[in-house]
Formats: C-alpha cells, structure tokens, sequence
C-alpha cells in the first residue's frame, strides 16, 4: 500500500549552491546529507513533512520548455503571495510570473531555482 510521497528530488549544477537557496532564501531546513559512492554528495531539504533531495553534477537543460516530458514544477503553498514575493525579490530572486489570480480565485507567481528549475507560489482562496 503507497502510504504518501517521501521526496521529490531535484538534479542541480551544484549541490552546495542548491541547499544554500532552498534553505536560505526559500527557507527550508536541511534534514541530512549523505555522502554516497554513486551520486555524490545528496541533501535533503524540508517544509513540514514534505522533503526535497537535492543532487549534484547536473548538466543544464536544452531548451527549458516547459512542455518538456518529466516534472514540471514544484509548489509551495503560502499565506500571502503578494508578501512573499516581495520577500523574494528583495533577496535577489527574478520572478517570470509576477503575482496573478488564476481560476478558482488562486493566486500564483512564478521564478526559478539557481539552475532555472520552476517554483510556483500558490495562495488558496481562503
């Protein structure tokens, strides 16, 4: 019986410089780091219960279309789009979606993780 999902992983150009914004500028915490034989160096970093795993040694996509065949993005839920873009911002992040209202009243915004990796913020209507 699947029970939930444990991680999502994510491949970067450089591991150090991936914990170092999903935990300092997205404020996730590092949960471990594991040296393997295989991959490298992986770190797992957490909101709550939901976990990344961050790879090393990527190479740079291709294209960066978004219509390209795996995960699209990943989302993380706030309170407030609009307060946390401005935090963001102002920590240096470039949006490519500017806060917008979608369907259902959700508002989302859009930017990149340092090896252009989508982030999509969502605001649930309350």
């Amino acid at each position: 019986m699947i029970t939930g999902i444990d991680h999502v992983a994510v491949v970067a150009t450089d591991v150090a410089r991936a914990a170092k914004f999903y935990t300092e500028v997205l404020g996730m915490r590092e949960v471990a780091r594991l040296e393997t034989s295989h991959s490298g160096t992986l770190v797992f970093v957490g909101l709550g219960e939901t976990l990344v795993e961050l790879f090393g040694g990527g190479k740079p996509k291709a294209t960066g279309d978004t219509d390209e065949v795996g995960y699209r993005h990943i989302c993380l839920g706030v309170d407030d789009v609009d307060a946390e873009y401005e935090r963001l911002k102002g920590l240096g992040v470039d949006f490519y979606m500017e806060p917008t209202t979608v369907e259902s009243d959700l508002r989302i915004a859009f930017f990149r993780d340092p090896d252009g990796s989508p982030i999509e913020l969502m605001q649930r209507p309350k």
